[in-house]
C-alpha cells in the first residue's frame, strides 16, 4: 500500500515554505541579541565573519537539498537518515532533534518576557517580574490554537509576523547608515586586513565568530517537514532551503553592518561596552520614543519562531507515529482541519514544560542561552553530521548514476569538518580551566550525551519487546510503497557489490 499523507496536501506555495524556514531562523533575535558577543570576538569585521558563515551554511543546506529532491516527507531528517543509514540511525537522529526544534519555543518565549519586563521597568518603572512565565503560557497557547486550526492559517501568521520583524530590523539598519557614528559609512567591516584588529582574540576570535554565525543561522531546514503539505515538494522544498539561507544571510550581514555603522566603525568599544543591547541602544538614540518598535520586532520574532519550530516538531511526531516508531496516537489527524491534533497537544505540553521549568530552574536568560545556544548546538550538530554521512551513502548506493563528487561528497565532508571544529571550540575537551564553559553551560554535553543514551536504551527496549515493525517503513517518502523500499534495498546491495 503506497505511503500517503492524511495532512492537507498541495496547500503551501514557495513563499509560505520559505517563510517557514526564515522564521525558524528568527531574524530579529539573530540580528539583535548576539551582536555584542560577535563584535567582541571579531571586532569591526563581524559582518565579514557572518558572510563566511553563510557560505558554510550553504554547504550544509546542500545536503538537505539533495535529500528533499528525492524523498519528500513530513519526517524530514528522520526519513532521510532512516533511508540512507538504517531505521535505527534515523530514530536516533530524530531523538536528538528533540533537543532542537521541540525545545526552543518555550525558552525563547520566556526570554522575550524577561527582556520585555526589564525594558518596561527601566523605561517606565513598571515592575512585572512574572511577565516571563506569562509569555510562555500565552505564546504557547496561541501557537497551539493556530496549529490546530490548519496549516493555511499558520502560514499566513508566519508571513505577517516574519514580515514585521524583518521590516523593523531593516529599518534600524538603514537608520544606522543614515545616522552613522565615527568613521561614517565604510567598507572596513569587509576588509580582511582588519581581521583581529582592535580585539583581544585576534584570528581565533574571528574564526569562532564564523562558527557562531553558522550556529545562528540554524533553521533553514525547517521547510522539509512540511513537504507533504507543499505544492510540488521535490521542487519547492529545495528552492525554499536555498532562498532562506541567501535571504537571511544577506539580511543579517546588512543588519550587522548597519548597527556597527550606527555606533561607528571607529567606535567598536562603544558597541561592545554598551550596557544595553546594541540594537536597542541604537534605536533609543535615533528613534527616541520609537525604540519600542524593537520590542515589537522581538515579540513578532518570538511568536514566529515558536510557531515555526512547532510546525517542524508536530510533523516529525506525526511521521514517527504514522509508521509506529512513536505511539500511533501521534498520527491522529483532525477530520476537517487535517492537522495532527495529538502531536500538537504533545508539543504544546512540551513548550509549556520546557519554558516554565527551565526558566524557573536556571532563570529565563540563562535558560535561553543554555538550551538554544549550547544544548541546541549539540543536538543539531548530531543531526547535520548524520545527514551528511547519509547523503553520501544514499547517492552512492541508491542513486549511483547520479552521484556527484562535489554535491554528494566534497561539500558534506567539508561542512562536517566545520561542525566538528565548532563543537571543539564550543566545548574544548582539554581546555585550561579559565577558558572552559562555566556552570550550568558546562553541563550541556552531559545533557545531550544523556539524552542520546536514553534514545539508545529505547531502541534496545523496542528490540527486546519485538516492537520493530516500524523499521520497514521508516525511510518511506511521499508516494512510495513497501515494494519501493524493498527495491531500494536490493539496489543498494547491488551498488555495494559493484563498488
Amino acid at each position: 500500500m503506497p505511503v500517503k499523507t492524511d495532512l492537507r496536501p498541495e496547500t503551501l506555495g514557495l513563499v509560505s515554505v520559505t517563510m517557514q524556514a526564515i522564521t525558524h531562523i528568527a531574524p530579529a533575535i539573530a540580528a539583535l541579541f548576539f551582536t555584542q558577543f560577535l563584535v567582541t570576538l571579531s571586532g569591526v569585521t563581524a559582518p565579514l565573519a557572518y558572510l563566511l558563515g553563510v557560505l558554510i551554511v550553504l554547504m550544509l543546506g546542500n545536503t538537505l537539498i539533495q535529500f528533499s529532491r528525492q524523498l519528500p516527507s513530513a519526517g524530514g531528517y528522520y526519513t532521510y537518515v532512516s533511508r540512507a543509514l538504517g531505521s535505527r540511525a534515523g530514530f536516533l537522529t530524530a531523538w536528538m532533534f528533540i533537543l532542537y526544534s521541540p525545545m526552543a519555543g518555550g525558552v525563547v518565549s520566556g526570554f522575550f518576557g524577561f527582556i520585555a519586563a526589564g525594558e518596561l521597568k527601566a523605561s517606565y518603572g513598571w515592575d512585572v517580574p512574572w511577565l516571563w512565565w506569562l509569555s510562555v503560557i500565552v505564546m504557547g497557547s496561541i501557537v497551539a490554537a493556530l496549529q490546530y486550526r490548519g496549516i493555511e492559517l499558520t502560514a499566513r501568521t508566519l508571513l505577517i509576523t516574519g514580515g514585521a520583524e524583518i521590516v523593523i530590523v531593516l529599518a534600524l539598519a538603514f537608520t544606522g547608515f543614515a545616522s552613522s557614528g565615527p568613521g561614517g559609512i565604510s567598507l572596513a567591516p569587509f576588509n580582511p586586513g582588519n581581521i583581529g584588529a582592535g580585539t583581544a582574540f585576534g584570528l581565533s576570535g574571528f574564526t569562532l565568530a564564523i562558527v557562531l554565525a553558522v550556529q545562528g543561522l540554524t533553521g533553514w531546514e525547517a521547510a522539509a517537514p512540511l513537504a507533504e503539505e507543499t505544492k510540488d515538494p521535490k521542487r519547492n522544498v529545495p528552492r525554499s532551503v536555498l532562498l532562506s539561507i541567501i535571504i537571511l544571510g544577506v539580511f543579517l550581514v546588512f543588519t550587522y553592518w548597519g548597527i556597527i555603522t550606527g555606533f561607528g566603525v571607529d567606535n567598536i568599544k562603544g558597541l561592545t561596552g554598551s550596557p544595553d543591547l546594541p540594537g536597542l541602544a541604537l534605536a533609543r538614540r535615533v528613534w527616541g520614543g520609537g525604540w519600542w518598535l524593537i520590542l515589537i520586532a522581538f515579540m513578532s520574532s518570538t511568536l514566529a519562531v515558536t510557531l515555526a519550530t512547532a510546525n517542524v516538531s508536530t510533523r516529525m511526531w506525526y511521521s514517527m507515529g504514522r509508521n509506529g516508531a512513536f505511539p500511533k496516537l501521534f498520527a491522529k489527524v483532525h477530520p476537517a482541519y487535517k492537522t495532527p491534533t495529538n502531536a500538537i497537544f504533545a508539543q504544546y505540553g512540551l513548550t509549556l514544560a520546557t519554558g516554565l521549568i527551565a526558566g524557573a530552574w536556571f532563570h529565563p536568560d540563562v535558560a535561553f542561552f543554555l538550551l538554544t545556544g549550547l544544548v541546541l548546538v549539540l543536538g543539531v550538530s548530531f543531526v547535520y553530521l548524520m545527514a551528511n554521512v547519509g547523503v553520501i551513502v544514499y547517492y552512492w548506493r541508491e542513486r549511483h548514476p547520479e552521484f556527484n563528487w562535489l554535491w554528494h561528497a566534497a561539500l558534506p565532508v567539508a561542512s562536517s569538518l566545520v561542525l566538528v571544529y565548532a563543537l571543539a571550540e564550543s566545548f574544548p575537551p582539554f581546555c585550561p580551566s579559565q577558558n572552559c564553559p562555566v556552570d550550568p553551560y558546562a553541563k550541556a554535553p552531559l545533557v545531550a550525551g544523556g539524552w542520546l543514551v536514553v534514545g539508545i536504551l529505547l531502541l534496545v527496549y523496542y528490540a527486546m519487546s519485538k516492537r520493530e515493525q516500524w523499521l520497514k517503513t521508516a525511510g518511506a517518502a511521499l508516494g512510495e510503497s513497501e515494494d519501493d523500499l524493498a527495491t531500494a534495498k536490493v539496489g543498494a546491495a547491488g551498488a555495494s557489490a559493484r563498488a
